[in-house]
């Protein structure tokens, strides 16, 4: 395996201390392990990272969750160790042709159908980042040198980058988000940011709103990145109820196709390849009828912006099951966006009894309910015409789940719980 880190023989002389221990850390692990380069795995739940630590380290290799400026960081840079995030010290490793993709919103869609085109289209590409398989571990299990690399980037994993050098980068969007770890929203922009300053190529794709927040913040963009209108891709291909029509699937599809139309794609096997994709879990998809009401799961919406977006899909009554834990936003300005398009609402979590009083005040029906099941039962139980019931919480997921995949599985398993309890009771009936 060939690297591009400087000094390796002599660094590894020291172990590497890898601050977090879950799956980003086990893959840098698994990466160390197959450099036979022995490393330390720090924990803030099961192992401390101090002074003796940082000095007996060759380098650090940190988790996306660890914030530039966290104690354990500040230590090894006043030890004199350097600093890497995951995906900067995999790219070390890395000769494969890389493009980023980032966005709030929209990012692991993205990532997901360009693979599927690039499948269509007969050529070789893999996914990693943010979507699931971390860069190192990828490395790790042996990745050759053709295959391009769909990179799904997170504010979190971009800041900071110093030697990650993507050939292009789509960045889908820009809305307020992750100001719990971020110290203003600047800074968010900013990390994401750094995608673009890093591209080695010629060309990089935004949306509207990302170029609207630059100009706002008055950071001037490189020339080589192209702004992209939600309507610059003919959907008209697609059936009127495909979930690429939705807002602001378009966005991702007009991206999609300007980057895949510089790479030679043609609009035939672009078009074939977009019809024959499924979508990602837990994003704006039906799970059930029951009775006149349809449940809809949208667990993946973690943030004001998507619960907004997914809102705009639907006209006549709309009952929102919406919380969870706060990512600094303001809850007062997602009440204020939802507010046109929900009739009542059902909150739980953390952020529940928050969403409840806002809502109350501003006239809409609101109920707290204890766990999501009971917030699903209670929607139901209201429901007395054709009602879509959306389940968009807003917020992150680690007040009640591990994270959002686990709690749209809490989700889908507590309609159909529903759906089997409203069946046998029709059956008593008809017997």
């Amino acid at each position: 395996m060939i690297s591009k880190l400087k000094n390796l023989e002599e660094l590894r002389g020291k172990p590497v201390a890898v601050l977090g221990a879950g799956v980003t850390g086990r893959g840098v692990g698994a990466l160390l392990d197959r450099l036979e380069w022995e490393y330390i795995m720090y924990d803030e739940q099961s192992r401390d990272f101090g002074e003796t630590e940082a000095r007996a380290s060759s380098i650090v290799v940190y988790s996306p969750g660890f914030h530039p400026d966290h104690r354990w960081l500040t230590l090894a840079r006043d030890a004199n160790v350097q600093c890497y995030g995951e995906i900067d010290f995999g790219s070390y490793f890395l000769s494969n042709s890389i493009v980023a993709i980032t966005g709030t919103n929209g990012k692991t869609t993205l990532t997901t159908l360009l693979g599927r085109i690039w499948k269509e289209a007969g050529k070789t590409a893999v996914e990693a980042g943010n979507i699931g398989l971390p860069l190192c571990e990828l490395i790790a299990r042996g990745l050759d040198p053709e295959p391009l690399v769909f990179l799904e980037v997170s504010s979190f994993q971009a800041q900071g980058l110093e030697n990650l050098r993507p050939s292009s980068v789509l960045w889908t969007n820009f809305e307020e988000d992750h100001l719990d770890h971020h110290l203003s929203i600047e800074e968010y922009f900013m990390s994401k940011e750094q995608l673009l300053k890093n591209a080695s190529g010629n060309e990089s794709w935004i949306g509207r709103s990302v170029f609207e927040k630059s100009q706002i913040l008055q950071h001037k963009l490189s020339e080589k990145v192209n702004v992209v209108e939600r309507d610059e891709v003919n959907s008209s291909f697609l059936p009127p109820d495909h979930f690429m029509k939705s807002y602001p699937q378009l966005e991702n599809l007009s991206i999609a196709w300007q980057f895949c139309h510089s790479r030679g794609i043609s609009k035939n096997l672009f078009q074939r390849a977009i019809l024959n994709y499924s979508p990602e879990p837990h994003r704006l998809e039906k799970v059930a009828t029951v009775g006149q009401a349809t449940f809809w799961n949208d667990s993946k919406a973690t943030n004001t912006s998507a619960t907004v977006a997914a809102c705009k899909n639907f006209s006549g009554n709309l009952f929102w099951i919406g919380g969870g834990r706060a990512k600094g936003s303001d809850s007062g300005k997602l009440v204020d966006l939802v507010k046109p398009f929900v009739k009542r609402a059902y909150l739980f979590g953390e952020m529940g009894e928050t969403l409840k009083g806002i809502l109350n005040k501003e006239g809409i029906l609101a109920t707290f309910c204890n766990t999501l099941k009971e917030a699903v039962i209670a929607a139901y139980e209201q429901v007395t015409e054709q009602t879509n019931v959306l389940f968009s919480p807003g917020f992150a997921s680690f007040d009640c789940y591990a994270n959002y995949s686990e709690r749209g599985k809490s989700f889908i398993e507590a309609v159909f719980d529903l759906k089997k309890a409203v069946s046998g009771i029709t059956q008593e009936r008809i017997n």
